[in-house]
């Protein structure tokens, strides 16, 4: 028994060791990636800051730069402030959506008291509950068609 377990390990976490090399290869990779990018970043920065120096003086260069920063961030900002409101709106349609399925209260309640039928084991609460979920189905059938028209 075992060895049969052993197998089983190994066709299910065989992956985890290539799995772990991969993403820390990803991990080094994006690192090394973000530093040469910052670099590059900080480069641009100090040439056009000297370009722009030589044109319109270094404070004025400086107030440039920063002020095309800090737009570029401010644009930033809104771009991802305007995906999170999309997002919440789409998390609140699907609520919204999610609870417009729930059948009505009174239904609710007697779904409620199918366990208590289902204690006694008898042939009577078992027809009460096929009874009762053939009757939601419908109800539910009915309106999803009346939803539709």
């Amino acid at each position: 028994m075992l060895p049969l377990f052993q197998q089983l390990g190994i066709l299910a976490f065989g992956q985890v060791k290539p799995t772990a090399r991969r993403f820390t290869r990803l991990l080094v990779g994006g690192a090394v990636v973000a530093v040469l990018g910052l670099t590059a970043y900080v480069a641009l920065l100090v040439a056009l800051g000297l370009y722009l120096s030589g044109l319109v003086g270094a404070t004025l260069a400086a107030v440039i730069i920063a002020g095309g920063t800090a737009l570029c961030a401010l644009i930033v900002v809104a771009i991802i402030q305007a995906k999170n409101r999309r997002t919440e709106l789409k998390m609140e349609a699907r609520r919204r959506a999610a609870k417009a399925r729930l059948p009505d209260p009174m239904t609710l309640q007697l779904l409620a008291g199918v366990p208590a039928l289902m204690r006694g084991r008898s042939l009577l609460g078992a027809a009460t509950v096929a009874a009762l979920v053939y009757g939601v189905t419908r109800m539910q059938q009915r309106s999803g068609r009346d939803d539709r028209d």
